[in-house]
């Protein structure tokens, strides 16, 4: 669809934008001028090319994507910080509970950082249970559930507005990790009533490597939330100098200096969707991933994703060789990426794929597979997972 907009790794089929997302032309122009300003400008840049702004003008972009407001959404920091700024706010206005709710299955690094969050918070517990048992342990001792929307093994994606409304009926907030959504589903976080959500924008939204994540407050909220960190660039009047604290709304949660290249490839990245829908976008991946998933059903492949529309934007199987398949597939042009034990995820982007590529793609697992390319040695030695 607009693969002619992108720089991407040449004579090969990128199939890794779940990881992240390639460069776009845009993007890079976008980092070039901001080296010019600062070698031209100096410091002077922060009010002359407004530098000063690019983070709320940014974030009003992103609002658009998740379907929110421009004040209840900020960039900052990254994923694994803004969930620790959420989740400690989160707990703070439910304050009467002390459980975090969240699945066996969910991202480890969101569990990680909730691990940490009950160590430092006195009675706090995290309580991890089966996706498939989510609803039966939703009760009043729940303060927060926290889930990611789309799974990132196999990209099974959860209903935002059900589990939702069934956790605020009994008085719990909710949030959602929108990492392998955001850019790959529709998302309508207000509709959803949704309390807090968080997301990285490298992947889907192609903002390039430690790109800025963003993180969103239902403004219902904004009144009574509290934030653990409390930065220079989140205080209303910064350049005031006030010795107290003093912030509003969302902006609460930013922290220190934004980071200017970051945030312009960003900006120069999200110039693309401009002109695209949303859900014409999904439809076509979800056209090309049902295109994928029968290609590797025909070749005996064990397909691990939902076969419904309930599903985010790679594609994940499971085989017994996944690790020296997937070293053959990437020395054989076709960028995919394996994660332990046993899988193998096949990101299925319409910005920068065609179906001629998706066709290649299980040509070139059929050549492999056929050839036992994937059982040689040099596939087999190192570890080292890309």
């Amino acid at each position: 669809m607009r693969k002619e907009h992108f720089i991407l790794p040449s004579n090969a089929i990128y199939l890794c934008g779940h990881s992240l997302g390639p460069m776009s032309k845009v993007a890079q122009k976008s980092v070039h001028e901001t080296l010019s300003q600062w070698g031209s400008e100096a410091v002077k840049a922060w009010n002359t090319a407004h530098w000063i702004d690019a983070s709320k003008q940014v974030s009003a972009k992103i609002a658009a994507f998740i379907g929110v407001a421009e004040n209840e959404v900020t960039l900052c920091d990254s994923t694994s910080v803004n969930l620790f700024k959420v989740l400690m706010s989160a707990l703070r206005l439910n304050s009467a509970r002390k459980v975090i709710l969240t699945t066996e299955d969910n991202f480890p690094a969101d569990l990680y950082i909730a691990q940490g969050v009950s160590l430092f918070q006195e009675g706090v517990q995290l309580k991890t249970v089966h996706s498939e048992a989510l609803y039966e342990h939703l009760d009043e001792e729940v303060a927060v559930l926290m889930l990611t929307h789309v799974n990132y093994r196999d990209a099974a994606v959860y209903d935002m507005e059900a589990i939702t409304k069934k956790a605020h009926q009994l008085g719990i907030l909710v949030i959602w990790d929108l990492s392998h959504s955001v850019g790959a589903v529709s998302l309508n976080l207000n509709a959803c009533k949704v309390d807090f959500a968080v997301g990285c924008t490298y992947k889907y939204l192609n903002g390039g490597p430690g790109s800025p994540a963003f993180l969103y407050v239902n403004a219902c909220h904004h009144e009574h939330m509290e934030t653990p960190i409390q930065g220079w660039m989140g205080h209303q009047t910064p350049f005031d100098f006030d010795l107290q604290y003093r912030s509003i709304g969302v902006s609460k949660y930013l922290g220190g200096t934004p980071s200017i290249l970051s945030l312009k490839a960003l900006e120069g990245a999200l110039e693309i969707f401009e002109s695209i829908e949303q859900t014409h976008l999904y439809t076509l991946s979800m056209e090309y991933s049902d295109f994928l998933i029968r290609g590797l059903e025909e070749l005996g492949l064990q397909v691990v994703s939902p076969k419904n529309q309930r599903r985010g934007g790679h594609v994940a199987l499971m085989h017994d060789e996944a690790y020296g398949l997937s070293r053959a597939l990437i020395s054989e042009g076709v960028i995919v990426d394996y994660r332990a034990p046993g899988l193998i995820r096949l990101c299925v982007n319409p910005l920068y794929l065609s179906l001629e590529d998706i066709k290649v793609c299980i040509q070139q697992i059929q050549r492999i597979l056929e050839t036992q390319m994937h059982l040689l040695a040099c596939y087999q030695k190192s570890r080292k997972v890309t």
